[in-house]
């Protein structure tokens, strides 16, 4: 399974890393071309390796940018072009300028959008305390959950960032499933992570190319001696103690 994580995407030059223009994601949905699964069926495989094909690509979206909406969905999922994506919302940004409105959000679920949370204010939890953690992880969901009407269980840490404390505390709050940008680092260790390879605006198309064809050639040779090894999980739990 390969996850693509993107921001924002934008009809104009983007304005910085995070965003993608319109025309770049073209180019990755064509390379894609019949791989894109809808965030449904992953769900309902995604704890059977062999209810899915291995590379099969899911498309996520984090921070609730507008363009989640007005382009992803209306322009993307309405038409057919994808069978749908992951929407991964900072509750704090909701309704401020440049971000979806709950309406909008609201929207997407109902469609089959499936949404998680981001937490509120998109801070590092890695550095927050414990109140702030649990805040960040516990209100989150309980406003997703109580403005869509149906459990949340998934949540992708802000700027990627993670340690064990912080997903143990994902885990006691109801998640059950966890997603980072760390990929490189780390190939999902636990059964509850989930690695993404974060699409930028200085991601070369030939990066996105090589990485389809063969995810774990992008990984680094760390990984690939420690897997080979029997070490890897080992040595990530070390790492993220």
């Amino acid at each position: 399974m390969i996850i693509l994580n993107y921001h924002e995407l934008s009809e104009q030059p983007p304005s910085n890393k995070w965003c993608l223009a319109r025309e770049a994601f073209d180019i990755h949905l064509a390379l894609c071309g019949d791989r894109i699964i809808s965030p449904g069926k992953f769900l309902a495989h995604c704890d059977t390796p062999a209810g899915g094909r291995s590379d099969d690509v899911l498309i996520t979206f984090d921070d609730g940018f507008l363009s989640d909406y007005t382009l992803a969905y209306e322009q993307y999922v309405a038409t057919g072009c994808i069978p749908g994506f992951m929407s991964f919302i900072p509750l704090d940004f909701v309704g401020q300028p440049g971000r979806m409105s709950w309406r909008m959000i609201e929207e997407l679920s109902r469609a089959g959008i499936t949404i998680g949370s981001h937490g509120l204010a998109h801070i590092d939890l890695t550095k927050a305390s414990d109140a702030e953690l649990e805040r960040e992880l516990t209100v989150s969901k309980s406003m997703l959950e109580e403005r869509l009407g149906q459990q949340v269980g998934l949540f992708a840490f802000p700027y990627g960032r993670f340690s064990r404390r912080v997903w143990e505390a994902a885990l006691r709050a109801g998640y059950t499933q966890l997603y980072t940008i760390q990929l490189g680092h780390h190939g999902g260790f636990e059964p509850f992570l989930y690695s993404r390879l974060c699409m930028t605006s200085d991601f070369a198309v030939e990066q996105m190319r090589v990485h389809l064809a063969d995810p774990d050639a992008m990984r680094g040779m760390a990984w690939q001696i420690s897997s080979k090894l029997g070490i890897y999980r080992h040595l990530m739990l070390w790492r993220y103690r």
